[in-house]
Order: C-alpha cells, then structure tokens, then sequence
C-alpha cells in the first residue's frame, strides 16, 4: 500500500513537471500494455543506456534520466491500456521536459520500430460490418421480406402500389392529392 502511494506521488511529481514545461509526446501502438511496456524498459535502459530510477507496472510508468552528451535530464514514460484500431492495445507518453520535442517524438519512433522489428507486424485491424438502424429494412423486397421468384435483390418492384397513382398520369396523380387534404 505503501509501496503504490509513493509511486503515485512520484507519479503526479513527473507528471506536473511535464504539464509545467509542456513537453509531452503520445502514441497509440497496437502491441498488448505487456509487450509495449517490456519493449520500452529495454529500449530506454539498453538501447539508449538511460539508468532507470523508478518504475511501477501496475500503474503504467517508469522513470529514468536521459542524457545528451554530459548533460542529464529526468524523464518518463507512461504506458496506458487503450484500444487501437478494434483491438487491444497501449498508449504511450514519453516526457523529457527539459528537452526538445524532437528528442521525445524520436524515442516514439524508435519504440515503434523495436516492436515491430521484435515482435513482427500487429495483425491487421478489426473491421465491423456496418450495423443497421432498426425498424430500416436491408436491400429486399418493399416489404422487407424475401424477394419474389425471378426478382434480384435490391430492385424495384415490377408493379406500383395500388394504393399509389401512376407516375404516366398527372390527372390520377392531381386526383390523388384531392383526396388526402
């Protein structure tokens, strides 16, 4: 319990930081929270040799200090649950505030191409079939149901409705108009 209520205060600390100088990059990857979290400890702590100083799974962050040349700043990154493109997948902020935007959108970049180059290509995105508004029928018959022998799908019915005047005739059609007013 403690333990989690330090990492939070610690949490809100970089965050507030972050919000102050406005330094903040975020990117959906379609990869499991799992696999992107791993991906960027990794990264951050071996490909880049950042040392890390804080991190917590369970709440998504990690922080670590970034080094450009002999100068070293703080930096963090959250990753957060989401769903992309129909299917599960993690949101990632990178904030290294007293750096340029550049240098967070490059961690971003690089991330991307480690998973992929790790884990391969996501699979493609989950398309759903259009859903159809109630009470509208699909392309039938008028009435809804099946169509007639020897009609297609979706076409017009051979006959009007007797209860409709004929388009051939503006005097059925001006007697009509009489009738309903």
């Amino acid at each position: 319990m403690r333990r989690t209520l330090a990492a939070g205060v610690a949490l809100v600390a970089v965050l507030a930081h972050g919000a102050a100088a406005g330094a903040r990059s975020v990117h959906d990857e379609p990869y499991t929270f799992e696999t992107t979290w791993n991906a960027a400890v990794r990264m951050v702590r071996v490909d880049l040799g950042c040392p890390i100083l804080e991190r917590d799974q369970d709440v998504g962050y990690f922080t670590f200090t970034y080094r450009d040349g002999p100068r070293t700043v703080p930096g963090s990154i959250e990753i957060v649950r989401t769903e992309v493109d129909g299917r599960t997948g993690a949101r990632v902020i990178v904030q290294i505030p007293e750096m340029p935007t550049y240098v967070e959108s490059m961690m971003l970049t690089r991330l991307g191409r480690k998973l992929r180059t790790e884990f391969g290509e996501p699979p493609p995105p989950v398309r759903h079939p259009p859903v159809q508004p109630p009470g509208i029928p699909d392309d039938r018959a008028p009435d809804g149901g099946t169509p007639a022998p020897g009609e297609s799908p979706g076409s017009p019915s051979p006959t009007p409705p007797a209860d409709r005047p004929s388009q051939n005739s503006s005097h059925a059609a001006s007697d009509h108009a009489r009738e309903s007013c």
